[in-house]
């Protein structure tokens, strides 16, 4: 007789990688979007997030202003890849269910995260903290902080669905 393979237990890794998607996808939409609703106010909807690329491409991705299919997805993707890591710190710090707990982790996340561009990553030459002034940085970051909240609190609720 074969042996029967035992049930996965729902352990908190598998919370934190449900929450962690729900809350970085959110994020992320919600970045990509002030990003672009940015460059667009300005008259170039894409310089905004050409800029985010240049973490990974340096200077080259700052003088693209239009849509450039190597520059601009290197921006989608540095975007996707640190809400999700926001995404991840906010759910591992978020103790329990609650919205007020996952609340003020995604706030925390998002002030950590503000302060550090503000103050580190201002230093360097180019990117979004030479692009964007300090109350633009303060809406996107303050749009992180909502979305990542809302996602969390989107898991929970799909979770809960899903167990019933």
């Amino acid at each position: 007789m074969p042996p029967v393979p035992a049930e996965r237990p729902s352990g908190s890794a598998d919370r934190l990688v449900t929450v962690a998607i729900a809350a970085g996808s959110v994020c992320t939409a919600a970045t990509l979007g002030v990003l672009l609703g940015l460059g667009r106010r300005s008259g170039a909807p894409w310089r905004v997030i050409n800029a985010a690329a240049s973490t990974v491409l340096g200077v080259r991705a700052d003088g693209v202003w239009g849509f450039d299919a190597n520059v601009t997805l290197m921006g989608v993707a540095v975007v996707l890849v640190m809400s999700g890591a926001a995404a991840v710190v906010a759910a591992w710090l978020a103790s329990s269910r609650r919205t007020l707990d996952g609340a003020f982790a995604a706030f925390g996340v998002a002030f950590a995260s503000y302060l550090v561009h503000l103050h580190v990553v201002a230093g360097t030459a180019g990117g979004l903290a030479k692009l964007l002034t300090v109350g633009e940085l303060r809406a996107l970051y303050c749009t992180a902080a909502i979305a990542l909240t809302v996602g969390m609190r989107y898991a929970y609720v799909s979770e809960a669905g899903a167990s019933r």
